[in-house]
């Protein structure tokens, strides 16, 4: 293809298409250097390409679909979408991919004196088993938890408090409580934590899909209450938030729910969601409508029904 282009112009064009792909110069500069003027020069870069001389191609480590995660976040005006390129229909190879990712984000987003809230979760758990260190900072537990297992409650505060060396705030509570249970609010200890959601600058939340995906549900199942909040339409949960397909607020649970009020939530500066796999695509549709999450995290499926559902 390139028989067309004698071998110096070959080389010319190379030189030029590295320099401004490669190096980041601009067309202007390299334009000046060779004597071209710069759309000639555009036209070199382009040509370049398009004969095949250069090669451009994605050198990310992880496995992220970088299209994927482009358009997604471009399309629900998203801070940033990653998109763990993974179509396993296996529900822990997934929560796997998702976790390593996430492990990875923590480590390139954290920065010192940062406040640190995360909600209980098992994609979150294994994040937080992969991250050696990172800056120092206080890390808060942003809600009850749903079992009395270590790793479906306060696993993550103590992992990332390990992480980072800051003090941790955990909350010794479940997420649903009966109203007059409310008293145990005042314990010192659970007051302490729930004081620090207003100081969180970096909020890491699991999705919770409905009705097999989300421990919420299933405790909501033994109390015999799920399915008149699935006939209100909830699909999802994400903090204390239950959310329809619309990504609208579910009430009902106000005051039995324990940990960051939606109002608090918005005020956090950066919003992270993570879910993904089978029996959460509805939810992380939800997720993104809401407009609750500034990045999210997920996989190749549910990212793809997410962007049927918004330009079909």
């Amino acid at each position: 293809m390139s028989a067309s282009l004698s071998l110096d112009q070959q080389i010319l064009h190379v030189y030029v298409a590295v320099q401004n792909l490669a190096h980041g110069r601009t067309v202007n500069e390299i334009a000046a250097e060779i004597g071209k003027s710069r759309f000639v020069t555009a036209r070199m870069v382009r040509r370049a390409r398009d004969l095949g001389l250069i090669e451009v191609r994605a050198t990310v480590e992880d496995p992220i679909d970088v299209e994927l995660s482009t358009r997604l976040a471009q399309s629900y005006g998203l801070q940033s979408a990653l998109v763990v390129a993974s179509r396993s229909a296996q529900v822990l190879e997934v929560r796997r991919a998702i976790a390593s990712i996430t492990a990875r984000y923590l480590q390139d987003t954290v920065v010192e004196d940062d406040v640190l809230g995360f909600t209980p979760g098992r994609t979150l758990v294994l994040a937080s088993r992969a991250v050696p260190s990172l800056p120092w900072a206080d890390v808060v537990q942003l809600t009850g938890v749903g079992w009395s297992r270590l790793e479906d409650g306060v696993e993550v505060i103590s992992n990332i408090g390990r992480a980072t060396g800051g003090a941790t705030y955990p909350l010794y509570v479940p997420i649903l409580i009966d109203p007059e249970a409310r008293p145990i609010l005042r314990h010192p200890v659970i007051k302490e934590a729930m004081g620090r959601f207003r100081h969180a600058t970096k909020a890491f939340l699991t999705i919770g899909g409905w009705p097999d995906s989300s421990l919420l549900a299933q405790i909501l199942t033994e109390s015999g209450e799920r399915e008149a909040f699935e006939a209100r339409g909830v699909v999802a949960e994400i903090g204390t938030n239950l959310l329809d397909i619309d990504g609208n607020s579910v009430s009902g649970l106000e005051n039995r729910f324990i940990g960051i009020s939606e109002k608090d939530l918005l005020d956090v500066p950066l919003r992270v969601a993570i879910g993904g796999g089978a029996g959460k695509e509805r939810a992380v549709l939800a997720t993104l409508r809401s407009g609750l999450a500034h990045v999210v995290i997920t996989d190749v499926r549910s990212a793809e029904l997410a962007l049927v559902a918004q330009e079909g």
